[in-house]
């Protein structure tokens, strides 16, 4: 069952941005027709008011790479090589990929939806968080 989230507001100077995050997953059926889940994602999106388009940073599972899955909290993601970690659901974090996406070239005025693997933007949100909100690689 699905919940329903709130959409946030993200002021930047004069333009405002509308965001969420949340954990998606492909649901299919096995051989024996019983429903299942896998390919486990944290998905950030985004999208600029009074612009058509929208982003969608995506940060899936994978070896070195955990997500939400039940034993991890909701819009966490960690690194394990390193203990990087970002939650989606502090403002600072979305500002901080935001500023990402916007640097590495992305535009709101395009028509349609982007995506972007989030862990290519990872090391550079964490360089903009100033130093009070990045998290102590010790304590994740």
């Amino acid at each position: 069952m699905a919940r329903n989230r709130p959409v946030r507001r993200l002021l930047v100077g004069s333009l405002t941005y509308r965001w969420g995050a949340g954990h998606r997953h492909k649901r299919y059926r096995d051989e024996e027709g019983r429903p299942r889940c896998d390919g486990c994602r944290e998905v950030l999106s985004l999208r600029q008011e009074g612009a058509p388009g929208r982003l969608f940073i995506v940060f899936h599972e994978g070896p070195g790479r955990i997500v939400n899955d039940g034993m991890f909290h909701d819009g966490g993601v960690l690194r394990t090589s390193d203990r990087a970690y970002l939650n989606l659901h502090r403002p600072g974090v979305v500002r901080a990929l935001l500023d990402e996406a916007l640097a590495g070239g992305h535009d709101f005025a395009s028509a349609g939806t982007a995506e972007i693997n989030g862990w290519d933007l990872i090391d550079g949100a964490l360089e903009r968080l100033p130093p009070s909100d990045r998290p102590a690689r010790r304590d994740v």
